[in-house]
């Protein structure tokens, strides 16, 4: 059986801040009922997180994409947690472009969960391009199971980890570059045959 990668798809940049850095945190709209998908607490979280690291200043805009035109001014590290697919806020309009805008200048871009899914023909090949993947519809695979996680790589964000097992909805059959070109695998697993149905 093949084992699978499961993706964590924040950025290589947010690994090794150093002082001064500005993390932009974007939470969707609520789509979901109460505990689930909690974009703002989410990223409230993360950001209480971050706010312990002397010289990282993070900002939520919450209920999706920032109003402010300057959100993404002097952003070290740009991060989603949204719903995805067709209502994914960073495919409307001209966001593309603003976050490109943005990365060219040196941002990093990350997204969490189900933000990871954006259409293939709109946001595809831009998150390939800048996070290193994506969950296609009708490619990829998102079920819920056990996973269980004994092996880590040498690498900064697996620092500490021990194996573990967790229940959780799990994306796999990702779409990575060619040859998986500048993406390291974290946690990988097997998944079981129910969860290819």
């Amino acid at each position: 059986m093949k084992k699978i990668i499961i993706p964590l798809m924040l950025c290589s940049a947010m690994t090794a801040f150093a002082a001064n850095k500005k993390v932009v945190l974007i939470a969707g709209s609520a789509s979901h009922g109460n505990g689930q998908h909690e974009h703002r607490a989410g990223c409230l979280l993360f950001k209480t997180a971050l706010d312990k690291f002397g010289g990282i200043t993070s900002v939520v805009y919450s209920n999706g994409w920032p109003k402010e035109a300057n959100a993404f001014d002097g952003a070290d590290a740009i991060i989603i947690f949204s719903d995805g697919g067709g209502g994914h806020p960073a495919i409307q309009g001209d966001r593309l472009k603003v976050l490109g805008e943005a990365i060219k200048k040196g941002a990093g871009f990350g997204t969490i969960h189900y933000a990871v899914e954006v259409p293939k023909e709109k946001g595809g090949k831009e998150f390939l391009d800048w996070c290193g993947g994506y969950f296609e519809t009708y490619w990829s695979v998102n079920p819920f199971w056990v996973a269980e996680f004994t092996k880590f790589p040498d690498h900064p964000i697996a620092r500490g980890l021990k194996p573990f097992k967790i229940n959780d909805e799990w994306y796999y059959h990702m779409r990575f570059p060619e040859g998986m070109k500048n993406v390291t695998p974290i946690l990988t697993a097997v998944p079981p045959d129910m969860t290819r149905g």
